[in-house]
């Protein structure tokens, strides 16, 4: 699957406290993140293997749980 996107990296102060967290998996990323455009939406995920299985699972079944 080929999908166009980019590596963002997360630049922080020692004082932030925010987290930032993988939409597909949760996992809080550090350093970098895949950000790319799903169904006209951004998304930011910790890899992209993480943005295939948002693709290709959580996507249909959220279409899946609307239709109904």
């Amino acid at each position: 699957m080929t999908t166009v996107g980019h590596w963002e990296p997360i630049v922080t102060q020692i004082w932030d406290t925010v987290i930032t967290p993988c939409d597909c998996c949760g996992q809080v990323v550090a350093k970098r993140l895949w950000v790319v455009d799903v169904d006209g939406e951004e998304h930011r995920f910790c890899s992209t293997r993480c943005e295939e299985l948002y693709r290709t699972h959580v996507v249909p079944q959220r279409r899946a749980e609307t239709a109904t």
